[in-house]
């Protein structure tokens, strides 16, 4: 949910227009993008619906250093863009760079927008792995944090970003109508 709020928020600064196809694989590139920095945890939604996933998360897991280390940290958003960049530009037709590179745009709001969101919990994100210490936000003792999966994150959280996008779509209504066109 706040990936898309990301995606939305940004999207009413600096509007773009894909087409529908283009628009909808990139709202879906959005939510990818907020899923893969958890491809470090062996129970992620992804790893669960494959077969074998079990297992290649813990390999994942081990190649990363655990749970909210490489890739929640400047160091896996910076791997992973540059990767994936480097294969849009060597890879693909240079006819379809351009999509791609939106693509790729949406996918990177989504994944910057993960450990964006984690920062506010009671875990934090080791923002400059492989240094040990994490940043949290709100500095301080934990019960002033969010703990993941809690209460107060399903209604408290979720309800403000659901009421923060709709007072969002209703005043930039048109310009993600733009995104579609």
């Amino acid at each position: 949910m706040f990936a898309l709020l990301s995606a939305l928020v940004l999207l009413s600064f600096y509007p773009v227009s894909l087409g529908p196809l283009i628009g909808t694989i990139a709202v879906v590139a959005t939510m990818v993008g907020a899923l893969t920095p958890d491809l470090d945890q062996p129970t992620a939604n992804i790893w669960r619906r494959l077969i074998g996933g079990n297992t290649v998360g813990n390999v994942f897991r081990a190649f990363s250093g655990g749970h909210r280390h490489l890739t929640h940290s400047f160091i896996g958003i910076i791997g992973i863009g540059l990767a994936l960049d480097w294969a849009i530009f060597n890879l693909l037709n240079p006819a379809y760079t351009d999509t791609a590179f939106a693509i790729w745009m949406a996918f990177m709001i989504g994944y910057i927008s993960h450990p964006i969101a984690d920062t506010f919990t009671d875990q934090g994100v080791p923002w400059f792995w492989p240094l040990h210490f994490k940043i949290r936000i709100p500095p301080g003792p934990e019960e002033v944090r969010v703990t993941t999966d809690s209460f107060v994150e399903r209604v408290f959280v979720r309800s403000g970003i659901i009421i923060v996008g709709v007072l969002l779509l209703q005043n930039k209504w048109p310009i993600l109508l733009d995104l579609f066109r």
